[in-house]
């Protein structure tokens, strides 16, 4: 082997200064050389195989920046995978692609069918292959070119296998993933490493995507509609058209989604609903009002631990002084107008015509202003709590007349749910307590305060997704906080 390694640096300089593109018709078979030109002697596997140990070998500096030179995103990911395995070549052969290669790159040609970008990948340069080989007739030029071509395709496929399951963007910062780290780089690999062993290349990548069930609808309706006759699919596969890019953003905020429970509920914020899912099936569907752009309803995951029914309101401190005092300096009839009580620090009841509002500024009110359980109580019948710092919850509303509107982002960030006691029965159904259901009744007919602990208790998520589908329809929603613009031009505007 010394003499092969005294013959890596020239190996790795006509690497970086060979220009012609590295792939671009998915034929794996070599065509014949043009007229007048020479064919070059063919390359043997051993050869190959001693090429990729030579680039994928030294101490980890050396390597850092041969991966560079190499153009690797996840270059340790790539050397750990060939590493494992002696270094073998599973992509090409002497005549150019194999045809696992020709699945992988008809793989990464479907990109946009999962909300990708397949030039993210080099796909067009994967591509032409066939064509620059042609136009070799040095044999060493030859090996070196495959060599480079078998890399740079395991360097887009894992990094493709990771952003079907996890996205491209932290979705935290938006920034784009780095690569990947030891533990993703080997799982990744292990994958990848399962999906060359398996009589089905595609379909082994493919079950890495995520399976929540919102997941697989909207991709599955996304497919049908590219591939549907009656919709130019070369246009809406085109990473600059609207439709493209919101069912794009929306599948990345799949990724970012932990596997869900068998039960749940979930908020679709910009749908203004509210399904219970158990087993992939949707038990109930709810509509809501959601908050207002100013006070908006936040993302979270928590779970629900509780329902209290005919409640009492304790007025938040922000809505207080925003909205009531402005009410009470014109008039301090409001509270009792409204049914509200007034109480000092202390917990006292106040005479709201014995304070001298027009003195009392927002950082002056120490006040707790308390709404009592009746048809006007803003919490209605029934409210869900669920631990958050955002201090936000699931309840009824006496204002149902909004459920019939099409736009209801209305609240001060509560979720108020149309037909709450259906979901409150389900609660305590699940958990084998249908003989509590006389006593919540009872609790709400009487306006007498009740709370109801549950046992296990239901996960809740509040989303935001602004597609969906359902029954292989795609359903757009308007983006009513304004979130996607930042998502778009994190996920679009990035090279890597």
């Amino acid at each position: 082997m010394i003499w092969f390694r005294n013959l890596l640096p020239p190996i790795v300089a006509w690497l970086l200064l060979a220009t012609a593109p590295l792939y671009a018709a998915a034929n794996p078979t070599q065509q014949p050389a043009a007229a007048g030109t020479r064919a070059a002697a063919p390359t043997s596997p051993a050869a190959l195989q001693a090429t990729l140990r030579a680039l994928l070998t030294g101490s980890q500096p050396e390597l850092n920046q041969r991966y560079q030179q190499l153009g690797l995103v996840n270059g340790r990911a790539v050397q750990a995978f060939y590493a494992a395995q002696h270094y073998p070549t599973h992509w090409v052969r002497p005549g150019g692609w194999n045809p696992a290669a020709t699945q992988a790159l008809h793989l990464l040609g479907q990109a946009a069918e999962f909300g990708l970008d397949r030039n993210r990948y080099g796909w067009p340069h994967l591509l032409s292959l066939p064509d620059s080989l042609r136009r070799t007739t040095s044999r060493t030029d030859r090996q070196q070119q495959l060599a480079l071509c078998e890399l740079r395709l395991t360097d887009a496929l894992l990094r493709y296998t990771y952003h079907l399951r996890h996205g491209v963007l932290q979705p935290h910062s938006l920034l784009p993933v780095a690569a990947l780290d030891s533990l993703l780089a080997h799982t990744t690999a292990l994958v990848l490493q399962r999906a060359l062993q398996a009589p089905d290349f595609t379909r082994v990548l493919l079950a890495e995507q995520p399976a929540h069930r919102g997941y697989q609808q909207l991709q599955a309706a996304w497919s049908r509609a590219l591939h549907s006759s009656a919709l130019d699919s070369a246009r809406l596969m085109n990473d600059t058209t609207a439709g493209f890019r919101q069912v794009a953003i929306n599948l990345e905020r799949y990724r970012w989604e932990t596997a869900p429970d068998s039960a749940y509920a979930e908020v679709n914020i910009p749908a203004y609903r509210l399904q219970l899912m158990h087993g992939g099936r949707v038990l109930q569907t709810h509509r809501v009002v959601v908050g207002q752009p100013e006070w908006p309803t936040p993302v979270l995951s928590s779970r629900i631990l509780v329902f209290v029914t005919a409640p009492e309101w304790r007025v938040p401190y922000s809505i207080a002084v925003r909205e009531f005092l402005p009410e009470l300096q014109r008039d301090p009839g409001y509270l009792y107008d409204h049914q509200y009580r007034l109480y000092d620090g202390r917990g006292r009841l106040i005479n709201p015509w014995h304070v001298n509002w027009h003195r009392i500024t927002p950082e002056k009110f120490t006040y707790a202003i308390r709404q009592r359980a009746g048809r006007t109580n803003a919490l209605g019948s029934v409210v869900f709590y669920f631990p958050n710092q955002q201090k936000v919850f699931l309840h009824d509303t006496p204002a149902r007349a909004a459920f019939s509107r099409p736009a209801r982002a209305l609240s001060h960030g509560c979720v108020r749910v149309e037909h709450p006691l259906k979901l409150a029965e389900y609660l305590l159904r699940r958990e084998g307590r249908a003989s509590d259901l006389r006593a919540m009744h009872a609790s709400i007919r009487n306006q007498s305060k009740q709370r109801f602990d549950l046992n296990t208790g239901l996960r809740v998520h509040l989303r935001y997704y602004t597609c969906e589908a359902e029954n292989g329809t795609l359903h757009f929603y308007p983006d009513i906080y304004r979130h996607d613009a930042a998502l778009v031009a994190a996920l679009f505007n990035q090279s890597n």
